[in-house]
């Protein structure tokens, strides 16, 4: 009964190919009038069978094969197709076919298919973390390029203002008042001088609106 027809397991159920099938059937009427006339016995394509393509040999050298209409047939379909042929081959195949879903529902085989299922899900969710993770540092890195922060020092220096002490002092003050007045969040930063200790550092832009207003 092993390998009586090739049985294909790349799709969700196990499927067989109509051809294949017709000529393991030995069926003198040709493949497509035979299958044409099978499907009047009420089977449904995308139920009990798929339109697949199948390659087969030419005797044109610079064409050496051709594609030609072939049916992915799911095993009850198989089944019913042995049986209406009323014939010893039809039976022996038919029992073939019932072996095939004997195995494919029992339960190691459903139990290794949950496993692959729940495998490809763990895959997939942790592609979609990956792929969120790559979102949310790019966000990250744009929204510190847009929106970077500086202490009244840094900016000082940076931007060549020539302040003094006394003047970043009361500049943090008035900077940090007029931020929170406006909801701008303001970030604590350490610094390595004892004297300072803390302070705070503010996003350019609110840098560049704080100054526009002094001016």
């Amino acid at each position: 009964m092993h390998d009586l027809i090739r049985i294909d397991y790349d799709r969700d159920t196990p499927t067989v190919s109509g051809r294949e099938l017709h000529a393991a059937l030995e069926v003198n009427t040709d493949y497509p009038h035979w299958f044409s006339r099978m499907c009047e016995y009420g089977f449904t394509a995308e139920k009990d069978y798929q339109l697949v393509g199948q390659k087969c040999p030419t005797n044109n050298p610079k064409n050496p094969t051709t594609q030609r209409a072939d049916h992915a047939l799911s095993i009850p379909m198989a089944k019913e197709l042995c049986m209406l042929q009323r014939n010893e081959q039809g039976k022996r195949f038919r029992q073939y076919f019932i072996s095939v879903e004997e195995a494919w529902n029992s339960p190691d085989k459903i139990m290794e298919r949950a496993l692959q299922i729940a495998h490809r899900r763990a895959l997939d969710a942790e592609r979609r973390i990956f792929a969120l993770g790559e979102e949310n540092e790019a966000l990250e890195i744009a929204l510190n390029t847009s929106l970077r922060y500086y202490t009244v020092a840094k900016y000082n220096k940076t931007y060549n203002q020539g302040w003094s002490l006394t003047q970043c002092q009361a500049i943090g003050k008035r900077l940090t008042a007029y931020c929170r007045a406006r909801a701008i969040e303001v970030r604590a930063c350490e610094t390595n001088d004892e004297r300072f200790g803390t302070v705070n550092s503010y996003p350019l832009t609110a840098w560049e609106s704080f100054l526009e207003e002094a001016v």
